[in-house]
């Protein structure tokens, strides 16, 4: 797909349909990818555009497929001999049936319905694939709000009532909103709909009982001094911790100057060549690169620094020290006082 003009969007839209395969699915879209590029080969039809991919995602979880276990044009053969799917071996005894040339009736029937062995398996395409939906190319604008939360009554009060609310807000603009739902506190409110920065947030805080600790934190997120470095440094804190509470990320904002993030370097590879820059000259890079085992050194060079590779980038303490859990600092600092 080189020289083609791919958004974000539809990579993005691939990447899910792809994620929701299961074995058998993964199977099949790996089988339609070959034969696709084997019919633009045979047709001269041009390159496989992202639409043929998303086409191709879509169809492997539909009905238009068949996927058999066998390896090779000679267990195909046998599968399509032993259930009866070739007419002309009617009446074949069972005395003759093992010597028949299973890999020649195999290859027959390969050649003759297109299919093509994906690993221990064989795909058969039996239908018209699907069209995936189109999807907007260009990216949408950037949200003009950090946190949006709309909230309801419970299904059982049987109100439809909803207030959304842009955080972080001041303090009448939340009792407003309980003015609105008709409550006093957020008994009986539930969320409908939650959008942030942090899109994870809402999993770690138990809103809306929780929510004036949560306009704290959307406050301090508002607040950062370096919000394009200081917020993604949040985001990959949270990940590494794996925070389950309002508490820790809040705490965790207080610490992020005691951690470095690189978001340029997201593999060990990545890492020894940074390392080889920052020790010599470009030059030398280039000829050294060839000689070196990158991945290994990357990995040693993660392991020495005590970092991390996190979906952000590469995480480490800024002193080098080992990276402990916000519970695991707590602990040690009470051994210290002890």
């Amino acid at each position: 797909m080189d020289g083609l003009e791919i958004s974000l969007n539809e990579l993005n839209d691939l990447a899910v349909l792809l994620s929701a395969l299961d074995e058998v699915q993964e199977v099949a879209f790996n089988g339609f990818l070959r034969m696709e590029v084997q019919n633009k080969v045979d047709t001269n039809g041009g390159v496989i555009t992202m639409q043929d991919m998303r086409d191709l995602a879509v169809s492997a979880k539909t009905d238009c497929y068949h996927v058999v276990d066998a390896a090779d044009d000679a267990a195909l053969g046998r599968f399509y001999a032993e259930n009866d799917f070739i007419p002309e071996l009617d009446g074949v005894s069972d005395a003759v049936f093992p010597m028949l040339d299973f890999a020649g009736i195999g290859r027959m029937m390969r050649q003759g319905e297109n299919g093509i062995f994906v690993g221990s398996l064989y795909v058969l395409r039996d239908g018209e694939l699907t069209t995936a939906p189109p999807v907007q190319k260009t990216l949408p604008e950037k949200p003009g709000y950090l946190f949006r939360l709309t909230l309801g009554l419970h299904p059982d009060i049987g109100d439809d009532r909803t207030v959304t609310l842009i955080l972080p807000a001041a303090e009448a603009e939340l009792l407003d909103a309980q003015a609105q739902l008709g409550t006093e506190g957020w008994e009986g409110v539930a969320v409908i709909d939650y959008d942030g920065i942090i899109p994870y947030a809402a999993e770690f805080t138990d809103l809306p009982m929780e929510l004036e600790e949560f306009n704290v934190l959307a406050a301090a997120v508002r607040d950062m001094p370096s919000p394009e470095k200081q917020l993604p440094r949040l985001k990959a804190l949270l990940k590494q911790f794996e925070v389950q509470d309002i508490a820790t990320a809040m705490g965790l904002t207080e610490h992020l100057d005691d951690y470095v993030l690189t978001p340029e370097i997201s593999s060990p590879q990545e890492t020894a060549i940074d390392q080889l820059h920052f020790m010599t000259d470009d030059h030398s890079v280039e000829l050294l690169i060839s000689h070196v085992n990158l991945y290994t050194y990357g990995c040693d060079l993660i392991r020495e620094d005590n970092a991390v590779l996190s979906p952000y980038g590469l995480l480490h303490r800024a002193d080098y020290q080992p990276m402990l859990s916000p519970m695991q600092e707590t602990q040690k600092m009470e051994m210290k006082t002890k």
